[in-house]
């Protein structure tokens, strides 16, 4: 959408930004770098596209593969909207603590024509829904996502959800990083 200078889908990056806190640092992990090196993916979810399916055909054919794994922590602004507040976005847990917000990436596995297969991964990148505050968190650092039970596909989709929703839709800053993403193919 040019009217507002986004984008959606896929970026490289090898931003190290952990403190900025503004649409402006939109391509930074909360981590300061990738899992291994310094690069690494980001992911904007835009609610009304696809472009945040990854498919796993050559360049003239399609094929399937089996997903292993893939390493997911929060882009910094995301980490710090969710921490701090910023409009439109809440503080996690409200002013008071007690909240029970949730900030979620599903993968949905894809079949041959690049639909939803019905099978999923949750993984959750904030959590405020337990029952001690204690154990509330925010994802700030690299953790791996198990992607086995998810079979052979042809693709992943990923998808955002959030329970900071308003007006226009969802609050919350709808990015994540991902880096080390492992599939099995056939050749």
């Amino acid at each position: 959408n040019s009217a507002y200078s986004s984008w959606d889908g896929w970026s490289y990056s090898n931003m190290n930004d952990t403190t900025t806190a503004e649409y402006t640092n939109q391509y930074s992990a909360y981590t300061g770098g990738g899992h291994y090196s310094d690069n690494y993916g980001v992911c904007y979810y835009a609610s009304w596209d696809n472009n945040t399916q990854i498919y796993f055909g050559g360049e003239n054919s399609i094929d399937a593969a089996l997903p292993l794994s893939f390493y997911v922590t929060n882009t910094t602004y995301a980490y710090l909207s969710m921490q701090d507040g910023y409009a439109p976005a809440k503080k996690f847990g409200g002013e008071a603590g007690t909240d029970k917000d949730w900030f979620l990436l599903t993968i949905h596995g894809l079949d041959e024509n690049y639909d939803q297969t019905g099978d999923t991964v949750e993984c959750y990148l904030a959590d405020y829904r337990f029952d001690d505050d204690s154990d509330d968190y925010i994802v700030n650092e690299w953790t791996i996502v198990d992607l086995s039970s998810l079979g052979e596909v042809y693709g992943l989709e990923f998808v955002l959800t959030s329970s900071d929703v308003g007006t226009y839709g969802m609050n919350t800053p709808a990015y994540f990083a991902m880096d080390n993403l492992v599939v099995v193919t056939g050749e």
